[in-house]
């Protein structure tokens, strides 16, 4: 072996090794900081926890974790979270945090999970209008309200009243049926709705007016898009239902017109067969 490739040899073990002690040290580095991080004691949750439910003593448990890594807002007493009302859900070993649970002395159920300024109203659906099934609290909808008239097709509408409402439950009631139907109790799909006073009334009204259709859409997606609505007649005549850029005002929006261009279309043709016979049948 010759003095050039001992030279490499050499550099190459000396590199490798400096290279080992450095990843060493970090590593002691590392380990010595945690271990000398004094341990706190951080109540946890032991069960899930329903968001709207008051926190009871079964669902907490009390470890131990690293002082650095305690996060903002964790309680080290269980006394401190027990009757608190739980404005999330949390899960299994997920740490209870203040900003996450109802003022002290909060009522549990819908209302504690409503934020100010907002309220809370119920609408009937059903397994089309509520997306299958797939409304589930947490969700966020966009609503439609369409009015249907058999005398106009023009006065027949649909419209996104409200963008961005978040669904705060869903789930079922009992109700009688009217006179006629037996009255016999059915079952009957209900979707309670995070809305503002205004939205409120809007969404009042429409349900009276009209009906209501549940557009599900992605959570991260916060765009708000104006539309103008489409009528049938507009649908049907094919100037309806185009995109429409968002921020753009209602009265903005245009149907688009159609022209009408003549062109001459071929005869459709069908051939039918008798025994050994072939003939060709031409219509419009």
């Amino acid at each position: 072996m010759n003095k050039k490739a001992i030279l490499v040899l050499g550099l190459a073990l000396l590199f490798g090794g400096l290279t080992a002690l450095s990843i060493k040290t970090v590593l002691n580095r590392k380990n010595t900081s945690f271990s000398s991080a004094e341990p706190k004691k951080v109540v946890v949750a032991a069960l899930p926890i329903k968001m709207g439910g008051k926190v009871s003593t079964e669902q907490l448990k009390v470890v131990e974790w690293p002082d650095n890594l305690v996060p903002q807002g964790a309680f080290s007493e269980m006394p401190k979270v027990i009757d608190r009302v739980a404005m999330t859900e949390f899960i299994p070993g997920e740490a209870i945090l203040e900003g996450r649970l109802a003022p002290e002395g909060t009522l549990a159920g819908l209302a504690a999970i409503i934020p100010d300024g907002f309220r809370a109203i119920t609408v009937k659906v059903d397994e089309v209008i509520g997306v299958a099934g797939f409304i589930a609290p947490g969700t966020l909808v966009d609503i439609i309200a369409s009015s249907v008239s058999l005398g106009n097709q023009e006065e027949s509408n649909s419209r996104i009243i409200l963008q961005n409402v978040k669904v705060l439950a869903s789930g079922q009631k009992i109700e009688t049926q009217e006179e006629g139907k037996n009255g016999k109790p059915v079952e009957v799909k209900t979707v309670t709705l995070q809305v503002t006073p205004p939205q409120a009334e809007s969404l009042a009204l429409a349900a009276t007016a009209g009906k209501l259709q549940l557009v599900m859409r992605n959570t991260t997606d916060q765009m708000v898009v104006v539309t103008s609505g489409v009528s049938a007649g507009e649908i049907f005549s094919g100037s309806g239902g185009g995109p429409v850029r968002a921020g753009r005002s209602a009265t903005a929006q245009k149907p688009t017109k159609v022209e009408r261009v003549e062109a001459t279309v071929p005869r459709n043709t069908i051939e039918v067969i008798r025994g050994t016979e072939r003939s060709t049948v031409s219509f419009q």
